[in-house]
């Protein structure tokens, strides 16, 4: 008999309800609410995750797990009951007071930030801030202690179940080494074939119904989702309808597709996850670095590759006309050019990584109580500096407001970024050992054998394997590795 595990999965198909609800009530709030709606919307997401949180931390949950572990499960079984113990043991130790206080202050900074950083007010973010960051800091505490790792590990492992500092450090210290020379041998090199910039209005219309075309041929699945806008491209809501957006910009049509590439990767993902237990933990995505590596395998390994940009050059000059910028060749120099510049989300792959090691630090001193909210200006400015060579000072737009995450208290996400980057890289490699002629694939724009080996190797294993697992399974015995990230780098943009 299964009774103890049984009861576990009844109150984990109620959370995914209620996750339910909660995700579709922050789409709403980044696409559609109303600018009055903020307070009403703070609350009722703070009344639900507090709900949430205390059917995840009752007193019986202990026991239940504790009499599940003596019950004969399988193996699919024993990886849910690992991912509700997982959870409950980050839920249990939280103070139900200090959920419902970091809920309504991440809500209301988040909301506050729109406007904030369109007037680059940063004396008025900061006292959102710095609450975001006291409550974020508390949690963090507790969850170090309970779990005994770092204050910030604890934080980056509800993104990365079990990754340590110690490894992102490992290799963020390596790419560090050998990023500087590559930016600038591939800033060089791009500097003796200048494309040309795309020099008129691009009418936003045209450019939806473009990112519309451009998804579907990408296997989006438009009768389980649909795309949107907002002030910042995101995915969200449930495998059964997910919501993805992108940001539209006149001057140039790239931004918001290439946007809505990366979102389609994720949203792949999530439609493809097993339906069997799909109100279960281990039918959830891996982690958050899994989840980036297929946004950006979507990309950036198929995206920006020569042979798409050829294959979608039809639909961009359907839309917006046969140009000479809109040539397929000058598309592919556009979309990998490499040039340092102030907005993670518009830079390039090469200098990518530095925009995330430059948050990484900052966002790790921050929670382990090593600086203070006031001295992350000064920090972003020196590593700015440092980093990519450009002076962000007084510009907090550009700079530390850009991004949605501290607002909305995402402490540890970051690394995921790049941890998802060389995940993609790897993925490729490995999937090119077994689609031989892919370049062609991705040339004839029939992605089914790339779909195939992502759904074998990732999507179709939720979370049933651990991270390592995973990676091991899918590269024939390899754990992550930085060489596979470096070798696409020099590839696509020094040979």
């Amino acid at each position: 008999m299964k009774n103890n595990y049984i009861k576990l999965c009844n109150i984990q198909k109620k959370l995914y309800r209620l996750s339910h609800a909660r995700s579709f009530l922050n789409w709403d709030r980044s696409t559609m609410m109303s600018s009055n709606g903020n307070k009403a919307r703070s609350e009722s997401l703070a009344e639900i995750t507090s709900f949430m949180h205390e059917l995840l931390s009752k007193k019986n949950i202990k026991k239940l797990i504790l009499n599940s572990e003596e019950e004969d499960l399988n193996h699919i079984e024993l990886a849910n009951l690992r991912e509700i113990k997982r959870s409950w043991l980050r839920k249990s130790v939280l103070p139900k007071k200090l959920i419902i206080k970091s809920q309504i202050s991440k809500s209301n900074c988040e909301f506050e930030w729109r406007v904030q950083r369109k007037n680059n007010d940063w004396k008025g973010f900061l006292k959102n801030f710095k609450e975001v960051v006291k409550y974020s800091q508390e949690e963090a505490k507790i969850l170090s202690d309970a779990l005994n790792i770092s204050a910030y590990d604890a934080l980056m492992d509800r993104y990365d179940p079990g990754l340590k500092t110690s490894e992102v450090d490992k290799l963020f210290d390596q790419i560090k080494k050998w990023l500087p020379t590559l930016i600038s041998k591939a800033s060089q090199r791009q500097n003796r074939q200048k494309p040309i910039t795309l020099g008129h209005s691009f009418n936003r219309v045209k450019q939806k119904k473009l990112c519309l075309d451009v998804i579907k041929l990408l296997g989006f699945n438009f009768e389980k989702g649909r795309l949107d806008e907002s002030l910042h491209p995101f995915c969200a809501g449930v495998r059964e309808d997910i919501r993805i957006t992108t940001r539209f910009n006149k001057g140039t049509f790239l931004n918001s597709l290439f946007a809505a590439i990366h979102e389609t990767g994720h949203a792949q993902y999530e439609q493809n996850l097993p339906t069997t237990l799909f109100d279960q933990p281990v039918s959830n995505s891996r982690s958050m670095s899994i989840h980036e590596s297929q946004s950006l395998f979507f990309e950036k390994q198929i995206g920006c590759n020569p042979n798409f940009v050829r294959r979608i050059s039809p639909l961009i000059k359907k839309y917006f006309g046969d140009k000479p910028e809109l040539n397929h060749a000058n598309i592919f120099s556009l979309v990998n050019s490499v040039k340092p510049s102030f907005i993670r989300v518009d830079a390039d792959e090469v200098t990518y990584p530095a925009h995330i090691i430059l948050r990484y630090e900052i966002e790790k001193d921050l929670i382990n109580c090593n600086v203070k909210a006031e001295e992350v200006p000064s920090m972003w400015n020196e590593k700015m500096a440092d980093y990519l060579g450009l002076n962000t000072s007084g510009n907090y737009s550009d700079g530390v407001l850009q991004d949605i995450h501290w607002p909305g208290g995402q402490f540890g996400y970051f690394p995921c970024y790049t941890l998802g980057a060389i995940y993609a890289a790897q993925w490729f490699y490995f999937a090119k050992q077994e689609i031989r002629n892919i370049e062609q694939v991705i040339l004839n724009g029939n992605l089914t054998s790339i779909f195939d080996w992502l759904n074998t190797n990732i999507w179709s294993h939720g979370s049933i394997l651990s991270t390592k697992s995973l990676t091991k399974k899918a590269c024939k015995g390899k754990l992550l590795n930085v060489k596979y990230f470096k070798n696409h780098l020099e590839n696509r943009y020094l040979n």
